[in-house]
């Protein structure tokens, strides 16, 4: 019997072969389309954050400039404790 012939059971493995290819493209393209649409919302709430953060720092440069020493010295404080260990 070759790969084209219908076997018994009504099917032919070249059928059952086409078929599963189909299914995986399909599966493959909704999951692209999935993640396209997940890395596009994450994109657009990347921009909304970073056009807040503008805003807050234009309006409150000083306050931006204490908050960002603040983190300077705990994240330096951090790391001299960790450098002890």
């Amino acid at each position: 019997m070759t790969p084209n012939q219908q076997s018994q059971f009504g099917s032919t493995t070249t059928n059952d072969m086409q078929f599963q290819e189909q299914d995986t493209q399909d599966t493959l393209e909704s999951a692209k389309r999935q993640l396209n649409d997940v890395l596009e919302g994450v994109s657009d709430r990347a921009r909304e954050y970073g056009r807040y953060a503008d805003e807050t720092v234009q309006q409150n440069p000083w306050m931006a400039v204490g908050i960002g020493f603040g983190v300077g010295v705990v994240m330096g404080a951090l790391l001299m404790m960790a450098a002890r260990r």
